[in-house]
């Protein structure tokens, strides 16, 4: 049996920067996703920083049409509407619903796409905020079962189905999946070193302007401190967070955020306040820290002492301690000095 061991040590101390030399790199940001999307891109011209931007624009704009829960005519809104009924999509919708399933198997159910329904009663995402009541909240869990998705291709034409009732969000993959789909396009423009962030999800080609790998902020959960806890420096990957810091309403008293656990329909009990993963799949990556984050600190602990190829920093809700993994000594820089930081081990 495997055992986790954490062992607390002082890091180096170190100032950083996400922008690197001015005179090569250039920026760019727009709206997409519900988020700023900004870039970063070197190039020898101003020219061919404006054609990968539009690159990243027009990817990002292509994808969210099909995939936002938000857009009526997008795949997700259509098999909401499906009556549990086949739907012809497109290959990339087929694409990241077989890899959200995955996760979902991987991580016994800690993440599931079909609490479409349950996200919509809690409607933490609207200024409209209130407290489903149990019954509603019963009600909507008998329409959460991943096992329901379903893809297949016939001919040169893709479908899916998911279950009568049911509806999908890709809040805890979309991002990554659409960050991926980016990283391949820039690449097969030439466009290959380039940053680009969106919202929490974040995907690093290349180098910066001074050549070397772009250096990545790990967020402070604490939005009154507003700045970021630690560093790591990152090419051709993805590193992405997932918090209860940024989207959560309070009522009488009590803080309800918009991660929820699949299997009690409710925000999930706070022991984290954010799991940071570091990985090539961005997707993969961002379904895992929704995932882990349901897990819980325990759960997530003995998720990554089982999964040793995984690169992550957990922060603990009380914001004093931090936990990475054993991958990243030496590549983690703390900035804040009020954690006891650790590195997870097995025995």
């Amino acid at each position: 049996m495997l055992k986790k061991k954490i062992l607390y040590t002082s890091l180096l101390l170190c100032a950083f920067s996400l922008t690197a030399s001015a005179s090569q790199v250039y920026l760019d940001e727009f709206q997409a996703l519900g988020t700023n999307i900004t870039s970063q891109v070197k190039a020898d011209t101003e020219e061919k920083a404006q054609f990968c931007q539009k690159v990243i624009k027009d990817e990002t704009l292509r994808l969210e049409q099909l995939l936002s829960a938000y857009i009526p005519s997008s795949d997700i809104s259509k098999l909401g509407t499906s009556n549990g009924n086949w739907v012809e999509v497109s290959p990339d919708t087929v694409e990241i619903l077989d890899l959200t399933k995955d996760i979902c198997e991987i991580t016994d159910g800690a993440l599931d796409p079909t609490v479409g329904t349950l996200v919509k009663l809690w409607s933490v995402d609207h200024p409209n905020h209130r407290v489903p009541s149990p019954q509603e909240i019963e009600e909507a869990l008998k329409k959460v079962d991943y096992k329901q998705i379903q893809t297949k291709k016939e001919g040169d034409k893709y479908y899916a189905k998911i279950g009568k009732g049911q509806e999908i969000t890709l809040g805890a993959t979309g991002k990554g999946f659409i960050a991926d789909k980016i990283a391949q396009k820039l690449r097969a423009n030439e466009c290959n070193n380039v940053l680009v962030s969106l919202g929490g999800n974040i995907i690093t080609l290349g180098t910066n302007g001074r050549g070397d790998p772009w250096f990545i902020g790990i967020q402070e959960p604490d939005l009154k401190r507003g700045r970021n806890f630690a560093a790591v420096p990152s090419k051709d990957e993805s590193v992405v967070t997932s918090g209860d810091y940024e989207k959560f309403f309070i009522k009488d008293g009590k803080k309800y955020h918009h991660i929820l656990n699949p299997k009690t329909g409710e925000p999930v009990p706070a022991t984290l306040s954010s799991v940071t993963i570091i990985n090539r799949n961005s997707g993969y990556t961002d379904g895992l820290c929704t995932a882990l984050f349901v897990m819980g600190w325990d759960g997530a602990l003995k998720f990554l002492v089982e999964h040793p190829e995984l690169k992550a920093v957990l922060i603990d809700e009380k914001l004093e301690h931090a936990a990475a993994t054993d991958n990243l000594k030496g590549d983690l820089y703390v900035i804040e000095p009020l954690y006891q930081v650790g590195f997870i081990r097995k025995e």
